[in-house]
């Protein structure tokens, strides 16, 4: 009994060493604010169709690239049915991308909510699909915020132009009607022989990622993202031991902020490499090149046409532009069962009324507690047997107490009598983990459920924790009362009382998890309590004090068998 109590004691301070050590290290931070630079005098903007309002607050903002000497500069604004991008003469490149629609709103519900831009300009950074343009010897001809002059637009593309030191660039970008797609064509001419490369330049402002492995959404800042010749994905955040990767062949690059990407893909045929970049320490800028070799002969010029991509990373809109762009989804170790859990998802939130996820979710808890009904109620079985011979065991350790070996032999004996499994009462536990850690992934790269609600006032992101901590609260009592329920050795009640420890940290871990999560194992945990009452109705309760049960040898020892008290 001493080590008994020794033991659960130091459970006890493990487990609240974990929480301790959770919310010191690991409880995600509040993002820091940047700071945003004086604003400078408006230039005048052209638009391409008629503006809404908003857009044009939008495109009358000033740029915060410095200028050059091209005149003023000009901003140029599209609106398709899914965004509203904003181009601007500094670099002829994006000045905004807001995506349109209710699901695109940041901090749904606050009183900073707005829609999703995936440009954030900062002073001397730079812009999605600016260019650098460097000779052989690496000296930078062209840099990435030139200033550009506008040639001509119409209702999908703008067309730019700069000229230095004899070197033409001319870019055009063109949005699609139907997808997140942008085409930028680049026609290069040089008075002289010209051979070094291009950059297509992806820049963002980042923060190091707080928050540890069970961050929200706030811990996974933006990052500059590469997919690598041999399809190796490559990220680099604000903070990164190695602040620069470069790889001899890309496929794509881009920045990388979670459920969203922009990203350019290169010319077909072309080959291309990469290189990423982090400067800073706690915030600071990030650049992703997507660099293709150039050579143009004198009075010569040379085309590229580049595939670009800016919005949610959802695979159906990914793989029209370019179907390398999926693999930006970082499934991680549980890809299979995400994915599979996904598509179940998919599936009933597809079928059920008002197409509510939370209800899909709810389905998924009931798809997957029949798929492992035959193992868990063969378990829970088995724990209930292993209650009801536990005074048998009792006595054979008293009985055996010199003998280990005849202890553990007689003991086997006695669980292949009645069917025990000694491991069973794990087996519930591992078979769900894995879902857990799977559909936790889901949560956390699916933009199908971002701001996906469950009933709206409460959950309105399943993506995100439950505002008012009602569903943690739930599944902390549900799990207690699982634990109420749950078979456990009469001669070891310290692992009750480990269960309940564990249940109260569990639920503490729960309160910043995404809410889609917890509802899963809320109503796991449910039908697990349905399921141990039906168990304990159709097999009895344990023995009761003063039955008398019987203690079997085997072998040598039948004659040993003696008639007990329990």
């Amino acid at each position: 009994m001493k080590d008994t109590n020794q033991r659960l004691f130091l459970a006890i301070a493990i487990w609240l060493a974990c929480i301790f050590g959770y919310f010191t290290f690991f409880a995600p931070k509040k993002p820091a604010q940047p700071v945003t630079p004086p604003a400078a005098p408006s230039a005048p903007s052209t638009t391409a169709p008629a503006t809404p309002p908003a857009a044009a607050a939008a495109a009358a903002r000033p740029s915060d690239v410095p200028r050059g000497t091209a005149g003023p500069t000009r901003e140029v604004v599209f609106q398709t049915s899914r965004a509203r991008f904003i181009v601007t003469s500094e670099g002829a490149a994006l000045r905004s991308v807001e995506l349109l629609g209710d699901k695109w709103t940041r901090h749904k519900g606050r009183k900073e909510e707005s829609h999703v831009d995936l440009v954030q300009p900062h002073a001397g950074e730079a812009l999605p699909f600016s260019t650098t343009l460097r000779d052989a010897a690496g000296v930078e001809l062209l840099a990435a915020n030139e200033p550009f002059e506008l040639l001509r637009q119409d209702a999908r593309s703008a067309t730019f132009r700069t000229e230095r030191g004899g070197v033409t660039l001319t870019k055009t970008l063109a949005v699609s009607a139907d997808s997140y797609g942008i085409d930028l064509a680049v026609e290069l001419k040089s008075a002289a022989a010209l051979s070094g490369q291009l950059a297509v330049v992806s820049g963002a402002h980042g923060e190091e990622p707080s928050g540890g492995m069970f961050a929200s959404r706030t811990g996974t800042p933006a990052r500059t993202i590469c997919l690598q010749g041999n399809n190796k994905i490559e990220r680099l955040a604000i903070g990164a031991k190695h602040p620069e990767f470069e790889a001899p062949a890309a496929l794509f690059a881009g920045i990388d902020e979670q459920y969203f990407l922009t990203a350019v893909v290169p010319p077909q045929g072309v080959a291309a490499s990469c290189k990423l970049e982090a400067r800073g320490e706690k915030v600071g800028s990030l650049l992703a090149s997507l660099i293709v070799p150039v050579k143009v002969r004198a009075g010569g010029a040379a085309q590229l046409a580049f595939k670009g991509y800016a919005g949610p990373k959802d695979a159906q809109e990914l793989g029209p532009v370019a179907a390398d762009l999926k693999q930006s989804i970082d499934w991680g170790f549980w890809s299979v069962i995400a994915e599979v859990l996904l598509g179940i998802m998919k599936f009933c939130q597809r079928i059920v009324p008002g197409h509510n996820w939370g209800i899909a979710i709810i389905m998924l808890t009931l798809a997957m507690k029949a798929l492992t009904f035959p193992l868990q109620h063969k378990s829970m079985k088995s724990m209930q047997e292993m209650q009801r011979i536990q005074p048998q065991l009792d006595e054979m350790k008293k009985k055996y107490a010199g003998d280990t070996q005849r202890q553990n032999l007689e003991q086997m004996k006695l669980f292949k009598e009645h069917g025990v499994n000694p491991m069973g009462s794990c087996l519930p536990m591992l078979i769900q983990m894995p879902i857990w850690f799977a559909l936790y992934t889901t949560l956390q790269v699916s933009v199908e459920l971002y701001n996906a609600p469950f009933i709206p006032g409460w959950i309105d992101d399943l993506t995100g924790k439950d505002p008012y901590y009602i569903l943690p609260v739930a599944m902390g009592i549900t799990m207690i009362l699982t634990q109420v329920l749950t078979p456990s050795p009469m001669s070891n009640p310290s692992q009750k009382t480990m269960g309940y420890v564990m249940s109260g940290f569990f639920s503490l871990l729960m309160l910043t998890l995404p809410s889609g999560l917890t509802l899963y194992i809320f109503i796991n945990n449910v039908l697990s309590i349905a399921q141990q009452m039906y168990l304990r109705r159709t097999m009895g309760g344990p023995p009761a004090s003063g039955r008398t049960v019987e203690v079997k040898g085997g072998g040598a020892g039948a004659a040993d068998g003696a008639k007990l008290r329990a």
